[in-house]
């Protein structure tokens, strides 16, 4: 039986100490994220990932979907029998980074296709989010997947910050950008599920992982794309992205899934205790079966 973990960040499962208690803005996390990633030695992301995975299969979870920077988990995936997909992770404001990390997430997936090919896990491309990619990045970037039959999973419209960034160009996402010394995101004057539509990317049929700030014109969008949404309710309460719109997403059968998001923004990588705090959330307007079947939902066919 399929017990799916559909959104973590195993290299993040030694971060604990940047879980918010009881939560933070969006923006503020960010920014603690980031700073603590310059003081990680690389041996680290090896150490979570294993610790990660051991953690998973305490938990009976059967089915993960990983968004990766190194890779790094896949060993103990396999080791420990788990199943599903690893999203290398490619992102980057300035072209010439963003082109050099997108070759790197590359040669990773090469790499990994071929250690996992004799296992039931697939690689795929994470694209971190539509602000944390330069513009001109999207085409290479998904004519590269098309190319190598990639699945794809982005992180999308999580946070208000988000959403007032695409929508008005201002908001806590300017300050961020400042204190990382960011070039400044060109404002859309759109939803940033309608970016995705405009770019392309929708035609993909990605998982977006989030999407708590969305419109009607958005969940037709991501229900005609046939896209998959991922929901991590502890997550957005602990960052304060508000709450998902889950019954909007039910009535137009947009198929939904479950996942603890990273140790970083989440007490656990338990998705049974994910599924209990999404069914309080949500009592009043979903089933709890529906919620329930949630986690049962399998990410690939395997």
């Amino acid at each position: 039986m399929t017990l799916a973990n559909a959104h973590t960040h195993l290299e993040f499962s030694t971060r604990e100490r940047l879980l918010p208690d009881p939560s933070c803005s969006f923006a503020e996390w960010i920014v603690r994220v980031a700073t603590d990633n310059d003081r990680v030695p690389p041996e680290d992301y090896a150490i979570a990932c294993e610790k990660g995975v051991i953690e998973l299969a305490r938990c009976g979870t059967t089915q993960v979907g990983d968004f990766s920077k190194t890779g790094g988990c896949l060993p103990y995936l396999i080791e420990y029998g788990l199943t599903g997909i690893v999203w290398i992770q490619v992102l980057g404001e300035r072209m010439e980074k963003g082109l050099l990390k997108l070759e790197r997430a590359r040669r990773i997936i090469d790499l990994n296709r071929g250690r996992a090919s004799n296992s039931s896990i697939e690689m795929g491309l994470g694209v971190h989010s539509p602000y944390s990619l330069n513009p001109n990045l999207w085409e290479p970037a998904l004519r590269y997947a098309e190319a190598e039959s990639l699945s794809l999973c982005i992180h999308v419209a999580e946070s208000p910050s988000e959403w007032e960034l695409f929508v008005r160009g201002t908001g806590p996402h300017r300050e961020l950008e400042k204190a990382l010394d960011l070039p400044a995101f060109p404002c859309p004057n759109m939803s940033p599920i309608s970016y995705l539509h405009k770019l392309g990317a929708l035609q993909f049929s990605p998982y977006l992982v989030h999407a708590v700030h969305v419109d009607d014109e958005d969940i037709d969008l991501i229900q005609k794309s046939r896209s998959r949404v991922v929901h991590c309710p502890r997550s957005n309460q602990r960052l304060e992205c508000g709450r998902m719109p889950l019954e909007r997403y039910v009535a137009k059968n947009v198929d939904v899934l479950i996942g603890t998001d990273s140790r970083a923004s989440s007490p656990s990588l338990d998705v049974r205790e994910e599924m209990e705090f999404a069914r309080t959330l949500h009592k009043e307007v979903v089933d709890a079966k529906i919620v329930e079947e949630m986690i049962r939902r399998s990410l690939v066919s395997v």
